[in-house]
Protein backbone atom coordinates (compact mmCIF):
# COMPACT_ATOMS: atom_id res chain seq x y z
CA UNK A 1 0.00 0.00 0.00
CA UNK A 2 1.34 3.44 -0.93
CA UNK A 3 0.64 6.63 1.00
CA UNK A 4 1.76 9.82 -0.66
CA UNK A 5 1.14 13.38 0.51
CA UNK A 6 2.43 16.75 -0.60
CA UNK A 7 1.37 20.34 0.04
CA UNK A 8 3.90 21.66 -2.46
CA UNK A 9 3.00 22.29 -6.09
CA UNK A 10 6.57 21.50 -7.15
CA UNK A 11 6.13 17.80 -6.37
CA UNK A 12 2.72 17.22 -8.03
CA UNK A 13 4.20 15.37 -11.01
CA UNK A 14 6.76 13.35 -9.02
CA UNK A 15 6.35 9.69 -8.16
CA UNK A 16 7.22 8.04 -4.87
CA UNK A 17 10.28 6.36 -6.44
CA UNK A 18 11.45 9.61 -8.05
CA UNK A 19 11.62 11.30 -4.68
CA UNK A 20 12.79 8.36 -2.58
CA UNK A 21 15.76 7.83 -4.91
CA UNK A 22 16.68 11.49 -5.29
CA UNK A 23 20.41 12.23 -5.24
CA UNK A 24 21.95 14.80 -2.94
CA UNK A 25 24.47 15.60 -0.26
CA UNK A 26 24.31 13.19 2.67
CA UNK A 27 23.97 15.13 5.93
CA UNK A 28 23.41 12.25 8.35
CA UNK A 29 23.34 8.50 7.91
CA UNK A 30 22.17 5.63 10.14
CA UNK A 31 21.61 1.89 9.85
CA UNK A 32 18.33 2.19 7.93
CA UNK A 33 17.89 5.91 7.36
CA UNK A 34 19.70 8.90 5.96
CA UNK A 35 19.15 12.62 5.57
CA UNK A 36 20.11 14.36 2.34
CA UNK A 37 20.17 17.93 1.11
CA UNK A 38 19.04 18.19 -2.50
CA UNK A 39 17.98 20.67 -5.17
CA UNK A 40 14.61 20.35 -6.88
CA UNK A 41 13.48 22.91 -9.45
CA UNK A 42 16.20 25.29 -8.19
CA UNK A 43 15.02 25.09 -4.58
CA UNK A 44 16.82 23.43 -1.70
CA UNK A 45 15.07 20.72 0.35
CA UNK A 46 15.95 18.06 2.87
CA UNK A 47 14.76 14.48 2.63
CA UNK A 48 14.91 11.95 5.43
CA UNK A 49 14.38 8.51 3.98
CA UNK A 50 13.91 5.18 5.69
CA UNK A 51 14.24 1.60 4.50
CA UNK A 52 13.42 -1.64 6.30
CA UNK A 53 15.49 -2.65 9.32
CA UNK A 54 16.67 -6.15 10.15
CA UNK A 55 14.43 -9.21 9.73
CA UNK A 56 14.16 -9.60 13.53
CA UNK A 57 13.34 -5.91 14.00
CA UNK A 58 10.58 -6.15 11.40
CA UNK A 59 9.04 -9.14 13.17
CA UNK A 60 9.13 -7.36 16.54
CA UNK A 61 7.57 -4.26 14.93
CA UNK A 62 4.78 -6.31 13.36
CA UNK A 63 4.05 -8.03 16.68
CA UNK A 64 4.03 -4.71 18.52
CA UNK A 65 6.90 -5.54 20.89
CA UNK A 66 9.00 -2.55 19.85
CA UNK A 67 8.10 0.84 18.40
CA UNK A 68 8.73 1.12 14.67
CA UNK A 69 11.26 3.96 14.38
CA UNK A 70 12.47 2.77 10.98
CA UNK A 71 9.58 4.44 9.23
CA UNK A 72 8.91 8.07 8.31
CA UNK A 73 5.32 7.88 9.53
CA UNK A 74 6.30 8.72 13.11
CA UNK A 75 8.26 11.74 11.90
CA UNK A 76 5.34 12.81 9.69
CA UNK A 77 2.93 12.65 12.64
CA UNK A 78 5.42 14.43 14.89
CA UNK A 79 5.38 17.49 12.63
CA UNK A 80 1.68 17.96 13.36
CA UNK A 81 2.05 17.29 17.09
CA UNK A 82 4.84 19.86 17.41
CA UNK A 83 2.96 22.42 15.33
CA UNK A 84 -0.04 22.11 17.66
CA UNK A 85 2.02 22.89 20.78
CA UNK A 86 3.97 25.74 19.19
CA UNK A 87 7.41 24.16 18.70
CA UNK A 88 9.21 25.45 15.61
CA UNK A 89 10.21 22.87 13.00
CA UNK A 90 11.22 22.95 9.38
CA UNK A 91 8.18 23.14 7.09
CA UNK A 92 7.02 19.70 5.98
CA UNK A 93 6.21 19.61 2.27
CA UNK A 94 6.05 15.94 1.32
CA UNK A 95 5.58 12.49 2.86
CA UNK A 96 5.64 9.08 1.23
CA UNK A 97 5.21 5.60 2.68
CA UNK A 98 5.38 2.46 0.58
CA UNK A 99 4.19 -0.41 2.78
CA UNK A 100 5.19 -3.94 1.90
CA UNK A 101 5.24 -7.00 4.11
CA UNK A 102 8.99 -6.96 4.85
CA UNK A 103 10.33 -4.13 2.76
CA UNK A 104 8.95 -0.74 3.72
CA UNK A 105 10.33 2.45 2.20
CA UNK A 106 9.30 5.91 3.38
CA UNK A 107 10.42 9.52 3.53
CA UNK A 108 9.63 13.04 4.67
CA UNK A 109 10.75 16.15 2.81
CA UNK A 110 11.05 19.57 4.41
CA UNK A 111 11.90 23.02 3.16
CA UNK A 112 15.33 24.49 3.71
CA UNK A 113 15.94 26.46 6.90
CA UNK A 114 18.15 29.35 5.83
CA UNK A 115 21.14 30.69 7.75
CA UNK A 116 21.06 28.35 10.73
CA UNK A 117 23.60 26.66 12.96
CA UNK A 118 23.32 23.58 15.16
CA UNK A 119 23.64 24.64 18.79
CA UNK A 120 26.55 22.26 19.40
CA UNK A 121 28.50 24.02 16.65
CA UNK A 122 27.31 27.47 17.69
CA UNK A 123 28.66 26.95 21.19
CA UNK A 124 31.93 25.33 20.10
CA UNK A 125 33.06 27.13 16.93
CA UNK A 126 35.53 29.95 17.42
CA UNK A 127 33.74 32.32 15.04
CA UNK A 128 30.67 32.39 17.30
CA UNK A 129 32.41 33.06 20.62
CA UNK A 130 31.36 36.71 20.87
CA UNK A 131 27.75 35.88 20.02
CA UNK A 132 27.84 32.94 22.41
CA UNK A 133 28.69 35.18 25.37
CA UNK A 134 26.12 37.76 24.31
CA UNK A 135 23.18 35.44 23.59
CA UNK A 136 23.74 32.21 25.53
CA UNK A 137 21.29 33.00 28.32
CA UNK A 138 18.49 33.81 25.85
CA UNK A 139 19.30 30.69 23.87
CA UNK A 140 19.20 28.49 26.97
CA UNK A 141 15.86 30.03 27.99
CA UNK A 142 14.48 29.25 24.55
CA UNK A 143 15.72 25.65 24.78
CA UNK A 144 14.05 25.25 28.17
CA UNK A 145 10.86 26.78 26.74
CA UNK A 146 10.88 24.07 24.05
CA UNK A 147 11.47 21.36 26.66
CA UNK A 148 8.57 22.71 28.73
CA UNK A 149 6.23 22.51 25.74
CA UNK A 150 7.29 18.91 25.15
CA UNK A 151 7.13 17.64 28.72
CA UNK A 152 3.95 19.51 29.67
CA UNK A 153 2.23 17.72 26.82
CA UNK A 154 3.57 14.25 27.58
CA UNK A 155 6.05 14.31 24.69
CA UNK A 156 9.46 12.69 24.80
CA UNK A 157 11.94 13.41 22.00
CA UNK A 158 14.31 10.53 22.87
CA UNK A 159 17.33 12.28 21.27
CA UNK A 160 17.41 15.62 23.03
CA UNK A 161 20.94 16.80 22.22
CA UNK A 162 22.17 20.23 21.15
CA UNK A 163 22.74 18.99 17.60
CA UNK A 164 18.96 18.63 17.22
CA UNK A 165 18.34 22.30 17.97
CA UNK A 166 18.91 24.61 14.98
CA UNK A 167 19.47 28.28 15.77
CA UNK A 168 18.12 30.81 13.27
CA UNK A 169 21.11 33.15 13.12
CA UNK A 170 18.97 35.92 11.63
CA UNK A 171 16.86 35.95 14.80
CA UNK A 172 19.73 36.82 17.14
CA UNK A 173 19.04 40.51 16.65
CA UNK A 174 15.39 40.08 17.61
CA UNK A 175 15.09 41.25 21.21
CA UNK A 176 11.68 39.61 21.65
CA UNK A 177 12.23 36.17 20.21
CA UNK A 178 15.22 34.04 19.29
CA UNK A 179 14.03 31.33 16.93
CA UNK A 180 15.20 27.75 17.42
CA UNK A 181 13.98 24.79 15.36
CA UNK A 182 13.71 21.26 16.73
CA UNK A 183 14.66 18.46 14.34
CA UNK A 184 15.09 14.69 14.10
CA UNK A 185 11.95 13.30 15.71
CA UNK A 186 11.53 9.83 14.23
CA UNK A 187 11.62 8.49 17.81
CA UNK A 188 9.37 11.17 19.32
CA UNK A 189 6.52 9.82 21.45
CA UNK A 190 3.41 11.37 22.94
CA UNK A 191 2.09 9.60 26.03
CA UNK A 192 -0.68 10.19 28.55
CA UNK A 193 1.92 9.73 31.27
CA UNK A 194 5.70 9.87 30.94
CA UNK A 195 7.80 7.94 33.45
CA UNK A 196 10.20 9.79 35.74
CA UNK A 197 12.98 7.56 34.40
CA UNK A 198 12.32 8.70 30.85
CA UNK A 199 12.27 12.42 31.76
CA UNK A 200 15.45 12.03 33.84
CA UNK A 201 17.16 10.34 30.91
CA UNK A 202 16.05 13.04 28.48
CA UNK A 203 17.22 15.89 30.71
CA UNK A 204 20.45 13.99 31.42
CA UNK A 205 21.12 13.59 27.71
CA UNK A 206 20.70 17.30 27.16
CA UNK A 207 22.89 18.12 30.16
CA UNK A 208 25.59 15.84 28.74
CA UNK A 209 25.43 17.79 25.49
CA UNK A 210 25.66 21.09 27.36
CA UNK A 211 28.64 19.84 29.37
CA UNK A 212 30.41 18.93 26.13
CA UNK A 213 29.68 22.09 24.18
CA UNK A 214 28.03 24.74 26.29
CA UNK A 215 28.16 26.43 29.68
CA UNK A 216 26.90 23.92 32.23
CA UNK A 217 26.66 26.41 35.10
CA UNK A 218 24.59 28.94 33.13
CA UNK A 219 22.30 26.29 31.68
CA UNK A 220 21.57 24.61 35.02
CA UNK A 221 20.74 27.96 36.59
CA UNK A 222 18.32 28.79 33.78
CA UNK A 223 16.84 25.28 33.80
CA UNK A 224 16.26 25.47 37.54
CA UNK A 225 14.58 28.87 37.22
CA UNK A 226 12.46 28.19 34.12
CA UNK A 227 11.62 24.47 33.98
CA UNK A 228 7.92 24.02 34.68
CA UNK A 229 8.36 21.18 37.22
CA UNK A 230 10.93 22.43 39.72
CA UNK A 231 10.09 19.69 42.22
CA UNK A 232 11.06 17.09 39.64
CA UNK A 233 14.47 18.71 39.14
CA UNK A 234 15.09 18.74 42.89
CA UNK A 235 13.93 15.16 43.47
CA UNK A 236 15.73 13.65 40.48
CA UNK A 237 18.88 15.77 40.28
CA UNK A 238 21.10 12.78 41.01
CA UNK A 239 19.47 10.69 38.27
CA UNK A 240 19.89 13.51 35.74
CA UNK A 241 23.53 14.07 36.70
CA UNK A 242 24.29 10.34 36.64
CA UNK A 243 22.87 10.05 33.12
CA UNK A 244 24.95 13.01 31.92
CA UNK A 245 28.10 11.52 33.48
CA UNK A 246 27.41 8.14 31.91
CA UNK A 247 27.06 9.73 28.47
CA UNK A 248 30.24 11.76 28.94
CA UNK A 249 32.17 8.55 29.63
CA UNK A 250 30.55 6.79 26.70
CA UNK A 251 31.38 9.54 24.21
CA UNK A 252 34.55 10.95 25.75
CA UNK A 253 36.53 10.52 22.51
CA UNK A 254 33.76 11.22 19.99
CA UNK A 255 34.49 14.91 19.54
CA UNK A 256 38.17 14.89 20.34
Amino acid sequence: MLTFYSNKEDFKDSSFSDLFNVNGKIIRSGANRETLEFLFKNKKYFIKRFSSGSFLQNILNKLGFVKDVGNARNEFEAYQILKEIGVETAKLVCYGNEKKIWNNRSFVISEEIKNFEQLDFFFSKKKYQKDKKKYQDRIYKKVVDIINKLHRNGIVHHDLYLCHFLLDLNSLGNKKNIKIYLIDFHRLEKKTKVSTKRISKELGDLLFSIKYFGNEERFEKILKTNYFNKNFLENHKMDIDDRATLMLKKYKNKYA
